[in-house]
């Protein structure tokens, strides 16, 4: 048993390094993704003719009782883009010292 045991532990130890070694390769042929040029077309959205991009979106339907959904790849100029999630998280507002105060006031009082 143990022989068997030692045998197929010793191609599954083979078979790691292997796929290792190739991941490995995979990763320096790798180049960095650029995003597409934009074309001018009209954008889904606001309908202005416009340089648009496009952008795999979610989409969900109902028909006779039945829903259906998948992917589906809308055109968006700049402003209808959507924003990633950095873009989103720099546009909150700083809040000023009294609003800090204030704030952290109004925890204090809901701790005590």
């Amino acid at each position: 048993m143990s022989l068997f045991d030692n045998h197929f532990a010793s191609k599954n130890a083979a078979s790691a390094r292997a796929w290792a070694m190739d991941d490995e390769k995979k990763k320096k042929e790798r180049q960095p993704h650029e995003p597409a040029a934009p074309k001018m077309g009209v954008c889904d959205r606001c309908h202005k003719e416009a340089p648009v991009r496009s952008y795999r979106t979610r989409q969900t339907d109902v028909g006779n009782g039945a829903a259906s959904f998948g992917t589906v790849i809308k055109y968006f100029c700049e402003e209808c883009a959507p924003k990633s999630r950095r873009e989103r998280d720099a546009d909150v507002p700083q809040l000023d010292k009294k609003q800090v105060r204030n704030l952290m006031r109004s925890a204090k009082k809901g701790l005590l």
